[in-house]
C-alpha cells in the first residue's frame, strides 16, 4: 500500500491574493503533494480566491467563527472560536504539526493545539509592525506570550524577527528567516508578452508604473496620487496601474477624481495575471508605512523592473540591487524623480541573479518540505 501525504494544517485568515497568501500558494504548488499535503483552518467564514484551487491540489479548507471583519472586531465571538478551536482539534488528532501565520490569535489556538497532539507548532512571523488603535494593543499583548506556546519559529525577513520575537529567543538561534520566494520562472521577463498585456491595458507608450497590493493603510496608495499629479506637472506620458482590492481602494480613487488625473490610473481590481502585468509595467512603486517582506517586490525584480519603495522596509527585500529607498517624508517631486528613473532604466532577464539570491521557489519548497517531514517523523518517535 502507497504511503499517504503527511498532512500539515497551515493557520490563515482568508485565503484571498494577499502576500501571505501567495507565498503560501507558491509553497504549495512547488512541494511534492505525494509526500505533504496542506490544509488549512480560515477564520472569515467565507469563499475567497484560492479555496478552488486549494480543493483541485487536494486542500481541505475548514472555517473558524470569525472574530472580526475589515471594520469591525467582535470581542464576544471569543467564546464561540474556543468551543470551536477544542471542537477541531479534538475532531482532528491527525494533526502533528501546524504552521500558524495568523500570528494575532496564536497564543489562543497553540495551546489548545497542543493539549489535543499537536507537536510541532511553528508560529510565522510576517510583519514588522502591529495594528493601530485599540486592536493594536490587544493584539500585541496576544503575541507577547508566542513564543512559549510556540515549538518552532519562522520569520520572513531579519526585520519581521526582531519585531516579533524576544531578543533572548534571537540570540538562542532558533529563529529561522524563511525567504518569500517566487516562481522566478514564471515572472521572467519576456518582450512579447510585454507588448501583449501593454496593448491589452493601453498603455501606449506611456511609462507604466505599478502598484500591485490591497489597499490597505499600511499599504499608503493614496500617497501615490500626490506623487502623480506632480509627475504631471512635468510628463504627461506616466500612468499608474493599482492591481488589488481592500477597503482604502475607493478613497484612492476618489483621490485621482479631486485631482482630475482619473485619465492617468488603472484600477484593475484582485487580478490573476500580475506576472504579466509586471511585464507590462516600467517600474515598480511600494510606498508603505511598514512590510514585512513584500513578496510583490521581488515579483518584480524577477519580471526585470526597479522598483521604488519607502525608507524603512526591509533591506532584504533589495535581492538583486534594483531598490531604490525613498523617505516618505521626501518631497513628492522627488519620489517622481526617483520613478522616471526607474522606468527608464533597461530592461533585463533577471531570471539566474533570483536564483542565486535564494529567492526562487524552487530552493525554499524542497527545503519547508524536508522540514516538515522530519518534524512529522519526530512526533512519531
Amino acid at each position: 500500500m502507497q504511503n499517504q501525504p503527511i498532512r500539515v494544517l497551515q493557520i490563515v485568515g482568508r485565503m484571498d491574493r494577499g502576500g501571505i497568501e501567495t507565498m503560501l500558494m507558491n509553497l504549495y504548488r512547488h512541494i511534492d503533494r505525494e509526500k505533504v499535503q496542506f490544509d488549512f483552518l480560515a477564520h472569515y467564514g467565507r469563499e475567497a480566491v484560492y479555496n478552488d484551487e486549494i480543493r483541485s491540489l487536494g486542500g481541505r479548507i475548514y472555517e473558524m467563527p470569525a472574530l472580526k471583519d475589515e471594520n469591525h472586531v467582535y470581542y464576544w465571538r471569543i467564546f464561540s472560536y474556543l468551543r470551536a478551536l477544542h471542537r477541531f482539534f479534538k475532531e482532528h488528532q491527525e494533526y502533528k504539526v501546524i504552521h500558524g501565520h495568523m500570528t494575532n490569535t496564536a497564543s489562543i489556538y497553540m495551546p489548545i493545539a497542543k493539549k489535543y497532539g499537536v507537536t510541532c507548532r511553528i508560529s510565522h512571523s510576517h510583519s514588522t509592525r502591529g495594528k493601530a488603535g485599540h486592536l493594536g494593543k490587544v493584539t500585541d499583548l496576544l503575541q507577547k506570550s508566542i513564543s512559549r506556546h510556540a515549538t518552532d519559529f519562522f520569520a520572513c525577513s531579519k526585520g519581521a524577527m526582531h519585531w516579533f520575537y524576544p531578543q533572548s529567543l534571537i540570540d538562542s538561534g532558533k529563529v529561522q528567516v524563511l525567504a518569500n520566494a517566487v516562481d522566478a520562472e514564471r515572472f521572467r521577463f519576456r518582450p512579447e508578452i510585454r507588448a501583449q498585456k501593454r496593448q491589452e491595458l493601453n498603455l501606449g507608450e506611456n511609462l507604466a508604473i505599478i502598484c500591485v497590493g490591497r489597499f490597505r493603510p499600511e499599504k499608503n496608495q493614496t500617497f501615490l496620487m500626490d506623487v502623480l499629479q506632480e509627475m504631471l506637472k512635468h510628463r504627461k506620458d506616466v500612468i499608474f496601474v493599482f492591481a488589488g482590492e481592500g477597503p482604502c481602494e475607493e478613497e484612492v480613487k476618489a483621490k485621482a477624481k479631486a485631482y482630475g488625473i482619473e485619465a492617468h490610473t488603472r484600477f484593475l481590481g484582485m487580478r490573476t495575471d500580475v506576472p504579466e502585468l509586471l511585464q507590462a509595467a516600467d517600474a515598480f512603486v511600494l510606498p508603505s508605512f511598514w512590510e514585512g517582506l513584500p513578496v510583490t517586490a521581488i515579483e518584480a525584480q524577477a519580471g526585470g523592473l526597479h522598483c521604488v519603495v519607502s525608507q524603512g522596509l526591509t533591506e532584504e527585500m533589495n535581492a538583486i540591487n534594483m531598490v531604490n529607498y525613498v523617505s516618505l517624508e521626501a518631497s513628492c517631486s522627488t519620489w517622481g524623480e526617483a520613478l522616471i528613473n526607474a522606468a527608464t532604466q533597461p530592461r533585463r532577464d533577471t531570471y539566474e541573479e533570483i536564483k542565486a539570491a535564494g529567492y526562487d521557489i524552487n530552493t525554499t519548497a524542497p527545503w519547508l518540505q524536508a522540514y516538515y517531514l522530519r518534524k512529522h517523523g519526530d512526533a512519531k518517535e
